[in-house]
């Protein structure tokens, strides 16, 4: 809200509950800074792992693309998935009483995409009287997207395009922290039976104080930090904004299930795109076979923008066009030289290089 408030934009704070009962929060910017008022088509955008509704905003006005796109006329609606920040309530469970009932059997991609995405979807399309939106993901809100799409084809009907920043589908060639989940696979299990700790990275207000300190422009510390950056979100020192460095670590980590970066270990792993693996007893149960069912992006109909950079160490190449090549309606693929997972939405250049290529895109649908 500080964010969006300090920068003259309005800000509505929206809740909706899914049907497996999670109580989530939407930020909407329902038109920009000089606006009269007049609400133009919405826009839903959903963040990646460990991330909230502050990654679209928190680069300030000329830089951010939910600022960008609130100044072009668009209704911006910032959502937060399960087990972040804005968004760890429930409508039964407590998160810190009854753990792992919360963390551990709802709370990956596979369910923000079959719960959180169409209660966003609805309530939105519903709120603002439209038939249709557009769809702005970024990394696992990519997962998210295409998990829903495929898995329930009738909600195509209700996207204009998807556009996803660095998508993370296939990730078999994955080198990121992520790949810890995979090394680490029976220490994590062990620990989380043990501790009954099921988050990661929940969101600490001293910890994004010290972020603040440590970070700012001027502190010899900051070198730590952006080598910090790098390592979660690749080396990409040219697209790097040092300044804003604080801002970031003020709102990220925002928390998320360590149970979802287990399923991306299974997806390293078998080199599958696919629902999480509970093994053959409980897949049997769930599922009705031994094994997850795939994803079948090929019933993903509405069209389909991907962005990615050449630096990205978790959306590779080679996995991001296999994924590229299984999407029938695909209208972008776009490779950018020299950006990181985290460039694509944060860069120096993201506003020239690819948000005027997404309004362009938006303009045409």
């Amino acid at each position: 809200r500080g964010l969006i408030e300090k920068n003259g934009y309005p800000f509505e704070n929206h809740t909706v509950q899914t049907k497996d009962g999670y109580i989530l929060e939407i930020h909407r910017i329902p038109h920009g800074r000089n606006s009269s008022g007049n609400t133009g088509p919405p826009v839903l955008f959903v963040p990646g792992y460990l991330c909230s509704s502050a990654d679209w905003v928190n680069m300030g006005p000329e830089n951010s693309l939910g600022f960008i796109l609130a100044d072009k006329g668009y209704d911006v609606w910032l959502a937060n998935y399960r087990g972040t920040r804005w968004s760890r309530k429930h409508a039964w469970l407590n998160p810190d009483v009854d753990r792992k009932a919360y963390w551990s059997l709802g709370n990956h991609f596979q369910q923000i995409g079959e719960y959180d995405l169409p209660a966003f979807m609805n309530y939105i399309l519903n709120v603002t009287k439209q038939e249709k939106l557009f769809y702005i993901g970024h990394s696992q809100g990519g997962s998210s997207y295409f998990a829903l799409t495929s898995a329930k084809p009738e909600y195509n009907d209700k996207i204009r395009l998807s556009i996803n920043l660095a998508p993370v589908a296939y990730c078999s060639h994955m080198t990121s922290f992520v790949n810890l989940f995979v090394i680490f696979k029976i220490p994590i299990a062990i620990y989380t039976a043990l501790t009954q700790n099921y988050e990661l990275l929940g969101y600490n207000f001293n910890t994004a104080k010290l972020g603040e300190i440590f970070c700012q422009d001027g502190a010899i510390t900051q070198g730590l930090c952006v080598t910090l950056y790098y390592l979660f979100g690749g080396y990409s020192p040219d697209q790097i904004n040092k300044t804003r460095l604080p801002v970031i670590l003020t709102n990220t980590p925002a928390g998320s299930a360590i149970r979802q970066g287990q399923h991306a270990a299974q997806l390293i792993t078998t080199g599958k795109f696919q629902k999480y693996d509970y093994g053959k007893v409980k897949n049997l149960e769930i599922y009705g076979q031994p094994t997850p069912p795939q994803y079948n992006l090929s019933k993903i109909t509405a069209p389909v923008a991907i962005y990615v950079g050449d630096r990205d160490i978790y959306a590779k190449q080679e996995d991001t066009d296999k994924t590229a090549s299984e999407i029938s309606n695909l209208v972008v693929y776009r490779y950018i030289e020299g950006f990181s997972h985290l460039d694509v939405i944060w860069g120096i250049d993201a506003p020239s290089v690819i948000f005027n290529d997404i309004l362009e895109q938006m303009g045409q649908y």
